[in-house]
């Protein structure tokens, strides 16, 4: 390779790297200093390909819901997460069943069609419909099991 197409290769790569670090997934300093920056690099080219984003599910929620759900007490304008996580576990048991009535209700929110109890939609009423695709949905609501606290008290909270 000669001098000039060396020195264009090396631009291009530089500018590319430049264009990538403006990617917020690509600041996240935890999992690059503990040496996996392939792994953002590979999601990056995989959304590249398939023109979106592939986002984790906490991700989803810091885009998506945490506007509305906080993550603990005092709520915001709707339930916190660990209260929603306690109560799907709850009534659901098991969480295949949970995400599927999760994301079927976060399409269509139903009073009828809900884990909360009357005093939860009483306080906070009913979510708007999210336009996420199911795919999206699935994975914040499975997040959302994953963040069940055993010693979070709902009495009160969220019936």
């Amino acid at each position: 390779m000669n001098m000039k197409r060396a020195f264009l290769f090396v631009s291009a790569g530089l500018m590319i790297t430049a264009a990538l670090s403006t990617i917020p997934i690509f600041r996240q300093t935890s999992p690059l200093s503990a040496g996996h920056s392939g792994m953002y690099l590979q999601s990056a080219i995989a959304s590249e390909k398939t023109g979106k984003e592939v986002l984790s599910g906490e991700q989803i929620y810091a885009r998506n819901c945490e506007v509305c759900h906080s993550m603990r007490p005092p709520a915001k304008t709707a339930p916190p997460i660990v209260g929603l996580a306690s109560r799907f576990r709850k009534v659901h048991g098991n969480k295949e069943d949970a995400v599927t009535a999760m994301v079927s209700f976060m399409k269509k929110p139903d009073a009828a069609n809900t884990a909360l109890g009357p005093r939860a939609i009483k306080r906070f009423g009913l979510m708007p419909a999210m336009s996420m695709p199911d795919e999206e949905l699935a994975k914040v609501s499975g997040w959302l099991w994953d963040q069940y606290d055993p010693n979070f008290d709902t009495r009160g909270n969220c019936r």
